[in-house]
């Protein structure tokens, strides 16, 4: 699994940020810098590779006529290269080093945690490289004067003396800068390798040094193919490699391989052995990425625009694989729009004001629209998944992700389908005069995606009901190869859900009011309840309901559930090229 290194950097003066101190974090496992040709989205990541304090080999000195110095806003001043450490995670180590301060242990964590109360900003901890090789220091430098009010004398006095041995002293020159010295060296501050994957890149001759241009990675993977004595883990990352080339490519028994003289990679597929060149651009670059960072683990990788000659759907496979396969932190520079949702991921958007470089966490959505724009992607760019499922509601997208989650772990939201919102109302509750727009209306939403499925209730009272003209319509026109209408067995949605535990979620969400179930059979409302007054509950919170149900096991053997569920899924595989699931 990805893990986090690396929570935050401040950068002033270097290659396209200026005067203004880019303070960029929090970081996660994989972070994206996303913005428009030349806004500088390298720049953090040349920075991490070839600057990153604290990160053995890489100087914080640039010569004056580096390409690295700052020149676009006609600014000269002093390169800031500083990493931030979470205040908490900081505290925590303090705690640890001095487990029984000599002044009371509640005292202690008190003015300690105020001190660097006034040293954060942002909630991190400042630390840059010192002028001696392992020192380092507080970013910026401490305000002597303002600490000192912190406190009465004696206190700063109590607090130095619980850290260090010595006594006497004053406050100025000795107890507040000491202590502050002292709570410095508590964290260790140390980064693992750095490596880069360039935008330019191609797998190279076996016999040259392995870099991220795909150089000497022949080698490499002739290495894991075929491991010396006791080293099996080597062989286990080779099979990694071989199950994501699956994954790319949609075919269970495609395997690389490489020939005895190395000359090229080779891949097994449907009986065929053809070199992984003709498999297609795409397929090349994804293996190539791929197996870098599978090979290199434990480390900060920085990565140029995986996207190129990549489908939307294959820089999804490859996020998840980095995410779930590999133990590395990622960095990535890109102008693609697919990466934005990826969850647990950073997103930092990159703009050039013209002068300047600036970088900004996008962390609500509005922000992500404004990095859209900026990326000129509109919402049908978007659309990316093979299959687009339509449901009535947001209730109804969390029950499905539920139960597919359950009949076929292997399919992903956001990769092998979407599922998007038509509103009920668009079907069930159409005026005379607007049915027949309406209905074309929904038949029109195929030019969007052939591949798709639209799920939505009957609204029958009873068995022998007849279903409205309105979805035996839609049944009819959009019901082919490609497209699969699901009209529920009962009722609603609802109905699908077990009663018992659908009425729980309810009495846990309604305390004040609920008092008992309504009915519950296929043809009833199944999110209706009684009321302590005795009436009917009709509003009750339909997605509070459902992610609480949700919080368990998915039961399957309600109605049809079960078999409408195995032809989504199935007609979901075949609109991903993906082959049918095993049963049994």
């Amino acid at each position: 699994m990805v893990q986090v290194f690396l929570d935050a950097v401040a950068i002033r003066f270097y290659r396209g940020i200026g005067a203004e101190l880019q303070s960029i974090g929090p970081f996660s496992a994989i972070n994206f810098f996303v913005g428009a040709n030349n806004a500088g989205k390298s720049i953090v990541l040349n920075f991490i590779h070839d600057r990153l304090p604290f990160c053995e080999g890489k100087s914080q000195r640039l010569e004056p006529n580096s390409p690295e110095v700052h020149r676009g806003s006609g600014e000269e001043g002093e390169f800031v290269a500083a990493v931030g450490v979470p205040k908490e995670r900081f505290l925590e180590a303090v705690w640890e080093r001095f487990p029984q301060a000599q002044m009371h242990v509640h005292e202690f964590k008190g003015k300690v945690s105020a001190i660097f109360d006034e040293l954060s900003v942002g909630e991190c901890v400042w630390f840059r490289s010192g002028p001696q090789i392992g020192d380092r220091e507080y970013h910026p430098q401490p305000d002597i004067e303002a600490l000192s009010k912190l406190f009465p004398d004696r206190e700063w006095n109590a607090l130095w003396r619980s850290v260090q041995s010595s006594s006497g002293g004053g406050l100025i020159n000795h107890w507040i800068p000491q202590s502050l010295d002292i709570l410095n060296r508590c964290s260790v501050l140390s980064f693992p390798t750095t490596q880069k994957i360039e935008a330019k890149r191609g797998i190279g001759r076996a016999d040259e040094a392995f870099n991220g241009r795909g150089d000497g990675l022949i080698f490499e993977l002739a290495r894991l193919q075929e491991p010396g004595f006791n080293e099996d883990e080597k062989r286990d990352l080779f099979e990694q490699i071989n199950a994501f080339l699956q994954e790319a490519t949609g075919k269970p028994g495609a395997r690389i391989r490489i020939p005895h003289d190395q000359s090229q990679v080779l891949v097994e597929m449907d009986g065929k052995v053809l070199p992984l060149d003709s498999l297609g651009t795409g397929i090349h670059e994804v293996v190539l990425i791929a197996s870098f960072c599978t090979i290199h683990q434990d480390q900060i990788i920085c990565m140029e625009e995986p996207e190129i000659h990549l489908h939307p759907l294959l820089q999804r496979k490859l996020v998840e694989y980095l995410r779930d396969h590999t133990d590395n932190q990622y960095f990535i520079a890109t102008h693609s729009g697919a990466f934005i949702d990826t969850p647990g991921a950073a997103i930092f958007h990159v703009e050039n004001d013209g002068q300047q470089t600036l970088v900004r966490p996008a962390l609500v959505r509005q922000d992500k629209w404004r990095l859209l724009d900026d990326l000129g992607l509109h919402a049908s760019d978007l659309l990316q998944a093979n299959m687009v499922i339509w449901v009535e509601g947001p209730s109804d997208r969390i029950y499905l992700n539920h139960w597919i989650a359950a009949v076929d772990p292997d399919l992903r939201e956001g990769i092998h389908y979407s599922i998007l919102f038509y509103g009920g109302g668009l079907v069930s509750h159409l005026a005379a005069g607007a049915e027949e727009d309406g209905i074309q209306d929904l038949i029109d939403l195929r030019r969007m995606n052939r591949n798709m499925a639209i799920v939505m209730d009957s609204d029958r009272a009873g068995p022998r009901a007849r279903l409205k003209g309105t979805p035996e319509r839609i049944k009819r026109e959009l019901t082919d190869d490609w497209g699969m209408v699901w009209v529920t067995r009962g009722r609603e949605i609802e109905n699908y859900v077990d009663h018992a535990a659908l009425q729980a979620a309810l009495k846990t969400l309604h305390p004040r009011i609920y008092d008992r179930p309504a009915e519950g059979g296929a043809f009833d409302h199944a999110f209706y309840f009684l009321r302590r007054d005795g009436e009917v509950h009709q509003a009750a919170n339909k997605v509070g309901a459902a992610r609480l149900v949700c919080e368990g096991a998915a039961k399957l053997d309600i109605l049809d559930l079960q078999d409408r569920l195995s032809e989504l899924s199935g007609r979901i595989r075949m609109a991903n090229g993906l082959p049918a699931r095993a049963t049994g």
